[in-house]
């Protein structure tokens, strides 16, 4: 009996650097999009496809976002554009990539890219000890688990998003932890790689290739 792959996880590669215009009192306008030392000029289909690979608004929690993800979600931003090119020029560029978690490709991909973080970590509460807030002071804009709040928070390290799983799993068993998900790097980076889509549409992180 043979088992079904799931679906290669689609995400988005660069920091957001703001709308650009060239000339005074021009409509044309690109979105600049930083990736690593240089910067992409994308027009509006372009980005309009890297911002829907951030995932949506009304995305699932336990959803997939995949590049079917991005197609079905294209079909109600940009009506009636042939979406493909765009995308496998996005794909080609490396701004956008298909990553399937608990392979080696995965492992291959986040040694080669590192995570950046933005905003500012709350910490927990007290109604709710077990979520942690990433946002701007006395306004979270995420809550997510303390797993996830370590990982946003290695964002500033400058770390491969392979070497922070290593040191994220080391942390957990020095500190007496035992279950596996946390402490071995090859179960941890799958579910940090699942959880990454509500950061990466809060804006408060970011990927990229390492330098």
């Amino acid at each position: 009996m043979s088992t079904q792959t799931p679906p290669a996880l689609l995400l988005p590669l660069g920091q957001y650097f703001g709308t650009f215009y060239p000339k005074v009192g021009a409509a044309e306008r690109y979105q600049r999009v930083r990736l690593g030392p240089d910067v992409w000029d994308l027009d509006d289909h372009r980005f309009a496809l890297w911002a829907l690979a951030h995932s949506t608004a009304d995305r699932q929690e336990e959803q997939v976002w995949s590049l079917a993800s991005v197609r079905q979600a294209a079909a109600g931003h940009l009506p009636g554009v042939d979406v493909e090119p765009l995308l496998d020029g996005l794909i080609a560029e490396g701004l956008i990539a298909e990553v399937t978690p608990d392979t080696q490709a995965a492992v291959d991909f986040a040694q080669r890219h590192r995570l950046g973080s933005r905003m500012v970590g709350l910490g927990n509460s007290a109604e709710e000890p077990w979520l942690w807030s990433i946002g701007f002071f006395e306004r979270p804009i995420v809550k997510v688990t303390r797993s996830v709040y370590n990982l946003w928070e290695s964002g500033r390290s400058g770390e491969s998003l392979w070497d922070v799983c290593e040191s994220l799993g080391a942390d957990e068993r020095e500190s007496g932890g035992s279950d596996a998900e946390s402490t071995e790097p090859e179960l941890l980076l799958p579910a940090l790689l699942r959880a990454l889509h509500p950061l990466l549409l809060a804006s408060v992180v970011y990927l990229e290739p390492q330098p």
